[in-house]
């Protein structure tokens, strides 16, 4: 890496070279046989240069290409990309890696997945299952010509729990992210099969207004629109419906909404960002008062606030590295005004508790609309669930939606956002939503 930036710096004032090497393995077990056993190894290697006050980026897989300097010459020359002078700051080691999980080898991770495939039809033999498990481990390192040169490891177990219909489609689904192996409990199974039990008593919706309940999981397609909100990047763009308005009460005292960065062992936890800011415990919504935006570097001049180790190299429908940074989160925490999840349906009377939605990238996620069909949901009603609602939608605007929520609940479930993980979120109750029957 040394070698790379000092050729790039006889060409710039300043240069940054990150490099990630990741390492992932996935198996999957359908229906008592193994389907697949996977494995990935990759280099990423990105090169950002600075001259005359402009930015140049690209990329490559390899630190001995030395193509990519050119690449990054020309990018600046074409593009125009102001620059902001790269940060070498001290930071805190955060707990992200297990040793357990990278060492794992194909072999224990195969048997692992028939461990989870035996519990789960220990305790539902008459249903069919499927296991997917992915361990990841990513070493990052980080070197700029100002003098910031670390690095750290990264590891990751995701794990999904998935019923089948008789039909081979996902029925009921269970999840869970972060840097060590999970804790699967007989309650959270014994859960899964009552919900799919329920596909056997399919309800129908008309159009009507009524209280909602998302799951934790299910959570991530809403709090991509709370994200896009605090974005700096579109703080600065003005695109944001929240633009100036830190201090207002924008959402339900009920809720708060942080990005915890130094969260141990959390799904994207890291002690500093792809820019080398150190990261962060940034408190967004406090008692749905705004209180921060999400920022890299390059967001802070105009808005004249600091960093908030956010800055990512990474796109909205992956993980694969991009030639510069982006505004993105870290571990989104939703956290306020707490009851089990239990006593959260009990006290419905009639509503719905949606576990599933597709579509969660299509509306103006800037301006916080969707519009989402409901692939997994259940009617609430006396306080039960009576059974799986089909062929229906919620719509509606997360600034007029996180004004009703009631309360949340206290089992924290890893938040997917279309193709990866953004943080945890218990239940959230919604007073009131609208649904689009059939």
């Amino acid at each position: 890496m040394e070698n790379l930036l000092n050729k790039a710096l006889k060409v710039a004032d300043e240069a940054e070279v990150y490099m990630r090497e990741v390492f992932n393995t996935s198996a999957s077990v359908k229906m008592g046989e193994m389907k697949g056993i996977n494995s990935e190894k990759k280099t990423e290697v990105a090169l950002r240069i600075i001259r005359d006050g402009n930015m140049g980026a690209a990329v490559s897989t390899s630190l001995e290409d030395d193509s990519i300097i050119d690449r990054a010459v020309i990018a600046l020359e074409n593009q125009k990309s102001e620059a902001v002078s790269f940060p070498n700051e001290n930071y805190h080691e955060v707990p992200t890696y297990s040793e357990e999980v990278k060492n794992m080898s194909s072999k224990e991770l195969s048997q692992l997945a028939f461990d989870y495939y035996n519990r789960l039809k220990e305790a539902g033999p008459d249903i069919k299952f499927d296991v997917k498990l992915q361990k990841s481990f990513k070493k990052i390192h980080l070197l700029n010509s100002t003098g910031f040169n670390n690095s750290y490891d990264y590891t990751n177990f995701s794990l999904g729990l998935n019923t089948l219909t008789d039909k081979g489609f996902t029925g009921a689904n269970k999840e869970y992210s972060s840097a060590k192996l999970p804790k699967v409990s007989n309650e959270s199974i014994q859960n899964l099969i009552k919900r799919h039990r329920l596909g056997d008593h399919p309800v129908s919706l008309e159009n009507e207004q009524m209280p909602v309940i998302f799951s934790g999981k299910t959570m991530g397609a809403l709090m991509l629109r709370v994200l896009a909100g605090v974005n700096g990047e579109n703080i600065n763009k003005g695109i944001s419906p929240v633009k100036d308005k830190l201090g207002e009460q924008l959402f339900s005292e009920n809720i708060t909404i942080r990005d915890d960065g130094k969260m141990p062992y959390g799904c994207n936890s890291c002690p500093f960002d792809d820019e080398g800011t150190p990261a962060q415990n940034t408190i967004l919504y406090d008692k749905g008062v705004l209180k921060n935006y999400l920022l890299g570097l390059s967001q802070t001049k105009e808005l004249d606030l600091k960093p908030t180790g956010n800055a990512f190299k990474r796109t909205l429908f992956s993980k694969e590295i991009e030639d510069k940074p982006s505004v993105f989160d870290s571990n989104l925490v939703v956290e306020g005004k707490s009851k089990s999840d239990a006593e959260l349906i009990k006290n419905v009377d009639r509503g719905l508790l949606i576990t599933g939605v597709m579509g969660a990238h299509t509306g103006n996620i800037n301006q916080g609309d969707f519009s989402m069909n409901i692939s997994s949901g259940y009617l609430i009603e006396n306080g039960e669930l009576v059974g799986e609602v089909k062929g229906s939608m919620i719509a509606g605007n997360i600034y007029d939606l996180f004004q009703k929520v009631e309360a949340v609940g206290t089992e924290y479930e890893a938040m997917r956002s279309i193709f990866y993980y953004m943080g945890y979120s218990p239940m959230v109750l919604f007073s009131e939503a609208s649904i689009v029957g059939e």
